[in-house]
């Protein structure tokens, strides 16, 4: 379409909504008519970008949009704006949009890390290539449990933190191969599985849920987490769509490293809790809880503050201006 009729047919809602974004507070009925505004405006941004990247209406309506943007997600545009956005608006939302591919990815992981105990408990010999039935009982009755009280609790929780972020930015970082976050995962799966077979074996479940369960609810949730924004980055690059690949691919890269630099922070609230709860002497009920709580929270989190920015059709891309204008392929 083009951009200066647009301008003549829609100038005045233009006009309309960027008033409306001045107001410091709206009533119910502006508010209602400020959403309707917003959406029409940003999908007349997207055609005339389209067309016409360059043009005066593009940057006047550019301009009007982006200061909508900044009052409907009530974000400050100080200093600390970047800082806010992030954990208002690109971490819940990035997050939020990944809700499906976890419950997937979960699914898979659980069946695995089950499937694989099943078998191996079911299977001696399977169990033989760990070791022999000392090497096991050993494990079982010592190794297990002594591994959270070894060492003075801070180190192994900042031990057990650096370690899993990294394996969740490997995970996001590399998804891009889609083969690696698939070995990893199930290799991580087969090997909760397997220690739980060994545990089972001489009758220590009870110290294998009361030891695994408080940081490994958060801990292997954020991992399964990782794994899911990396094979979404994998099928960015392999099914684009109707966009160009490199332009779906760097549009999923940008919001995906956030949930890398998102994990690395709540790793670092499973970590405490590996370090200063699970081996704690406190009721095993109240260890689960804090981990199950720990979890909640995210997850309270990460639902509110995504669907609410999802649900006025924010991004956790950068804007246009920062990002670049991406074309629209028609070639396929």
């Amino acid at each position: 379409m083009d951009p200066n009729l647009l301008a003549q047919l829609h100038g005045d809602d233009w006009l309309e909504l960027s008033a409306l974004a001045k107001k410091n507070t709206l009533t119910p009925e502006q508010t209602t008519r400020f959403l309707e505004l917003y959406r029409t405006a940003s999908k007349d941004l997207s055609r005339i970008t389209t067309v016409a990247p360059d043009s005066l209406e593009a940057a006047r309506l550019s301009a009007i949009v982006h200061r909508s943007r900044n009052h409907l997600s009530s974000v400050p545009s100080g200093g600390l704006s970047g800082l806010g956005r992030f954990f208002v608006i690109s971490l819940p939302l990035s997050l939020y949009r990944l809700r499906w591919d976890f419950v997937i990815v979960a699914a898979g992981f659980l069946a695995v890390a089950v499937l694989s105990g099943i078998w191996a408990g079911s299977h001696p010999e399977v169990l033989e290539t760990f070791g022999d039935r000392e090497f096991r009982r050993q494990f079982a009755e010592h190794d297990f449990v002594d591994y959270y009280k070894e060492n003075p609790n801070g180190f192994f929780a900042v031990g057990v933190w650096t370690n899993n972020a990294w394996i969740a930015v490997q995970f996001v970082l590399l998804g891009i191969t889609g083969g690696y976050v698939i070995v990893g995962l199930f290799s991580n799966a087969v090997n909760v599985g397997f220690s739980g077979a060994m545990m089972f074996e001489f009758d220590r479940a009870s110290d294998f849920f009361l030891y695994i369960l408080p940081h490994g609810i958060p801990e292997i949730s954020c991992i399964i987490l990782a794994a899911a924004a990396g094979l979404r980055l994998f099928f960015a690059w392999v099914v684009p769509g109707p966009r160009l690949r490199r332009d779906k691919l760097a549009s999923e890269a940008r919001s995906l490293l956030i949930v890398a630099g998102g994990l690395v922070l709540l790793l670092f609230g499973s970590g405490l809790i590996e370090g200063f709860v699970t081996p704690n002497p406190i009721p095993p009920a109240v260890k689960i809880a804090i981990g199950v709580a720990y979890t909640a929270a995210v997850v309270v989190y990460a639902w509110y503050f995504g669907k609410r920015a999802a649900a006025a059709g924010l991004s956790a891309d950068l804007d246009e201006h920062q990002a670049g204008y991406s074309v629209i392929s028609t070639d396929r």
